[in-house]
């Protein structure tokens, strides 16, 4: 038997025999037009026009609503909102289970939580747990990051947001994208952890070309500074660092780095590498027990490298030569490097404790040889990006070998701890 009743406003409290204090049933608070209807053993309401529903601290709105009186269940349809304190559902078609307390969709769903709003394709959000989960093109925004990925589980009480499958955040007021596996991201406490060989790339405006004439900016040189590791920390606190661990790989302009582990101080622009770290700019390698590089208006200013510190370049004639003699590597080596530069080209190399020099030598062009110096301090100065001096300062030993006893035989010249790597890590494109 059927039954229709027509409501003409105000509220209709409806309910079952079971027990309020075992079980806490949807309510309907009103609707347009409702329909009661029995099969088998399972009673139900078709509720139409205005609909407004209520368990607890949740209530439903919707155009249409089949509720299984029985199962105390849901089926919603039109417009269906879900409100629970600041939290707002929005989407087409949904079901809401009053026993579990779960409200879903596969229609497409839109979730408003204060400072967070999250998109995706099919979701579900447990009333009682405060805990949402999302599949298919999941995208969440708050006030500092936008994600998008595959799945992702949003807990309130947290205010964690945890991403899967194809996660890519994008850092609002910094312009960094990182692509990751998966993340844990605490908007809250400003704090993104990223798990499984993460990417980021950080893109500053370094170079501006204006244009006299027309008084306007011709063209933008980009900056990019490109970490790549098996993990990776992001806090946006006052801290404001990346630090990054396993197998890490640094790229920004000509300088490019590998480590064990990163720290990155963003406010200060340091850079500290740990964890047998070796460091590439321009034709240099450096390596030691860790080093850290200090940048300024993008571009590098000083690298202080210490514990068995060494720096080797591949030896040529001259600047301007683009080949190399075989197996030929200038190489100095101390308990300390520190490099200083200006625009980005040496100024200024300092090697300090049981300090060695060894430098290949030209006469006009032409293999001349090869002289090694030991000493308490070496340093060595530039001029246009070329040595013009090097000078070593107390307890000085030095010896001259001359080109005959060098040729073919320059690896047994190497310095004690010389390891060339021709591992240098290469930027990959923002996909």
């Amino acid at each position: 038997m059927q039954f229709l009743i027509l409501l003409c406003g105000g509220v209709l409290l409806l309910s079952t025999a079971l027990p309020a204090q075992q079980r806490s049933l949807l309510r309907v608070l009103g609707a347009n037009q409702l329909q009661v209807s029995t099969v088998g053993d399972m009673e139900y309401r078709e509720l139409i026009g205005n609909v407004r529903m209520q368990q607890d601290n949740v209530f439903i709105d919707c155009d249409r609503a089949v509720q299984n009186i029985t199962q105390n269940s849901v089926e919603l349809r039109g417009n269906v909102i879900i409100r629970q304190d600041t939290l707002e559902l929005r989407t087409e078609r949904g079901f809401y289970n009053g026993d579990t307390r779960i409200a879903s969709s596969r229609s497409g769903v839109y979730l408003h939580d204060g400072h967070v709003i999250l998109t995706a394709k099919v979701g579900t959000y447990a009333t009682n747990t405060k805990v949402a989960d999302f599949l298919n093109d999941v995208t969440i925004d708050d006030t500092a990051a936008t994600i998008t990925a595959r799945r992702m589980r949003y807990i309130r009480d947290s205010a964690l947001i945890i991403a899967h499958d194809s996660v890519r955040i994008r850092f609002k007021d910094e312009n960094v994208v990182i692509l990751s596996d998966s993340v844990r991201h605490y908007p809250d406490l400003q704090r993104s952890e990223f798990y499984r060989h993460p990417l980021l790339w950080q893109i500053d405006t370094a170079y501006v070309h204006y244009d006299d004439e027309l008084m306007e900016i011709d063209s933008l040189d980009l900056d990019t500074l490109y970490i790549a590791a098996d993990f990776m920390l992001a806090l946006r606190d006052s801290s404001n660092t990346f630090r990054t661990e396993g197998n890490v790989r640094l790229v920004r302009e000509d300088l490019s780095a590998r480590s064990a582990s990163a720290l990155f101080l963003r406010s200060d622009s340091v850079i500290h590498l740990q964890g047998d770290p070796v460091l590439w700019h321009g034709e240099n390698q450096i390596t030691g027990d860790s080093i850290t590089a200090f940048l300024a208006d993008n571009k590098l200013r000083q690298l202080d490298v210490i514990g068995d510190a060494f720096s080797i370049s591949r030896s040529k004639p001259a600047e301007q030569d683009t080949l190399y003699p075989p197996d030929r590597f200038d190489q100095t080596s101390g308990k300390r490097i520190r490099m200083s530069f200006a625009d980005g080209e040496p100024e200024r190399i300092r090697v300090e404790e049981t300090a060695t020099s060894l430098y290949y030598l030209y006469d006009e062009g032409a293999l001349n040889g090869v002289r090694r110096e030991s000493s308490d301090l070496i340093l060595i100065d530039f001029e246009g990006g070329k040595v013009s001096t090097i000078r070593s300062i107390r307890g000085v030993e030095g010896t001259y070998f001359p080109e005959k006893y060098v040729t073919g035989v320059e690896s047994t010249y190497n310095l004690n701890g010389f390891a060339w790597r021709d591992d240098r890590p290469t930027m990959l494109p923002i996909p």
